[in-house]
């Protein structure tokens, strides 16, 4: 057979890459424990960020390295040139380089994949966390998620992407619970105030009184901020157009088809005379609180599609749950956004480009059109820039919580026992506070490994997941967040300050 033959040439692959790779992810799945104690106990490095040289990524690893100087950290990407930019930036020398700068190859360019599962897997090795910050996760998330499994190093993303929460569920739960990782989307703002608000509001609502959460209420709101960077664009672009074009859809259907224990477990139904509350604004008119004094529209994050997956988690694998238990009701949920009631314009004005992009992101042609000029169909809210420092130093968010009990009626105020309001408030919510939020779910992670922390004590110890099923009912996860200078706090009463969005 002539040396350069397919035959040869395919033969020389496995050889070079498949072969090497698959021996590799054998011995680590035999070699390294399930028990996260042990495992972490076996690694030097606490954090690699993947994607540490993207707009968010290179945040997330400043700020590790400026406020976590006793945390051993490593950077992962494609590009050598960047990580070697980034790597100067934390005055990192040659021999730290060696340790903690992994560069991966690049199968999107025309290599073979198996050579970058090959590479993240050997990045990943040494690892307790792998932070993924590269997306869009549709594009290239499964990778890094299955390579993480494979090393058996727990795994947190910054994705907003419906679709890849169920793919991701599909490929990697199961071999995530076999491998003892912990796989948690959404680790990032706007979903991390949303679920961990909503959880805390329930929680206290159940110190309150002996009946049950009957709706749950969350409206964003940020003060001082105008643009966002333009990947965010890119991202609902493309998550819009799978949920109207059926993809998601059919995503759904094959969770349910793989996952009887979901429909095994659902919740009953709402009783009857459980109040219908909160409601949720129509897509043609705003709606508005009275006790915030905001105009609200709905939200078209991903923050829902979160928090009611972290319930059918829940119920799934813990039956009893206080909770989510498969005997407690779901309660309403609403997530909104919230614009000032005195500025009608700015309301309109975002109705009129959110209706346009709604239109347009249905159509192959739309997204097209959308892609290619982020900044004109957001009215320069997204730029490639993204905000600017000015915006970064003084900009804030406020997400409000409000939990209503079974038998709550319009006429209860103030302090009652069938309402509990959760206050969340931290710094600018995209590129300041989304690293921060990660970081302090990380670190909980980190803590949840150390021999005798009972105080860390986890729900759920391995899975694809989100961060309410797993950091909901963890105290410590609170504390964490309130050192990063995120704030969840029970409050008697909201007071919006000058919180003017």
């Amino acid at each position: 057979i002539p040396y350069h033959s397919p035959f040869v040439t395919t033969l020389k692959n496995l050889t070079r890459v498949v072969i090497p790779c698959f021996i590799l992810t054998l011995t680590m799945a035999t070699a390294a424990p399930t028990n996260r104690t042990e495992r972490h106990a076996q690694r030097s490095i606490d954090i690699i960020v993947h994607g540490a040289t993207g707009y968010t990524g290179r945040r997330v690893v400043r700020h590790l390295a400026s406020q976590h100087s006793s945390l051993s950290i490593a950077i992962c990407g494609r590009n050598k040139d960047k990580l070697s930019a980034v790597a100067k930036e934390l005055a990192w020398d040659e021999t730290h380089c060696k340790t903690s700068v992994f560069v991966v190859r690049d199968a999107s360019g025309g290599s073979d994949g198996d050579a970058e599962a090959l590479d993240l897997v050997t990045a990943f090795s040494n690892a307790k966390i792998v932070l993924a910050c590269a997306g869009p996760y549709r594009q290239c998330g499964l990778p890094v998620l299955k390579a993480a499994i494979a090393a058996k190093c727990d795994y947190l993303d910054l994705c907003g992407e419906p679709q890849f929460f169920d793919d991701a569920l599909l490929a990697c739960d199961r071999e995530a619970r076999e491998a003892g990782v912990l796989a948690i989307h959404a680790a990032a703002f706007d979903c991390v105030p949303a679920e961990l608000g909503a959880a805390m509001a329930e929680r206290e609502l159940l110190k309150k009184t002996s009946g049950a959460c009957a709706g749950i209420e969350i409206i964003h709101t940020m003060q001082n901020l105008s643009s966002a960077n333009a990947t965010t664009f890119h991202a609902a672009v493309d998550g819009f157009y799978a949920a109207s074009s059926g993809e998601l859809a059919t995503s759904r259907k094959k969770v349910k088809e793989n996952y009887p224990e979901f429909e095994e477990t659902k919740p009953p139904s709402r009783p009857g005379d459980w109040p219908r509350i909160p409601e949720t604004p129509g897509s043609i008119l705003p709606g508005y609180n009275e006790e915030l004094n905001l105009r609200t529209l709905k939200f078209v994050g991903a923050d829902a599609s979160a928090i009611r997956s972290s319930w059918r988690y829940l119920r799934s694998r813990l039956r009893d749950h206080e909770r989510r238990g498969i005997s407690v009701p779901e309660p309403r949920l609403s997530v909104m956004i919230g614009m000032e009631a005195k500025d009608a314009f700015a309301t309109a004005k975002v109705m009129a480009y959110g209706a346009t992009f709604s239109t347009l992101a249905r159509f192959r042609w739309g997204c097209d059109w959308l892609h290619s000029n982020p900044e004109a169909f957001s009215g320069g809210v997204f730029t490639s820039k993204g905000p600017t420092d000015e915006e970064l130093e003084n900009a804030t968010f406020t997400t409000y919580v409000t939990a209503y009990g079974s038998k709550y009626s319009t006429s209860d105020k103030g302090n009652s026992d069938q309402i509990a309001r959760v206050k969340v408030s931290g710094p600018e919510p995209g590129y300041v506070a989304t690293p921060r939020l990660i970081i302090a779910l990380s670190k909980t992670v980190l803590d949840a490994g150390k021999p005798g922390n009972k105080s860390s004590n986890l729900p759920l110890e391995s899975g694809v997941t989100f961060p309410g099923a797993v950091f909901g009912d963890c105290n410590e996860v609170y504390e964490n967040m309130r050192n990063e200078g995120v704030l969840f706090d029970v409050v008697d009463e909201f007071k919006r300050d000058d919180s003017q969005v």
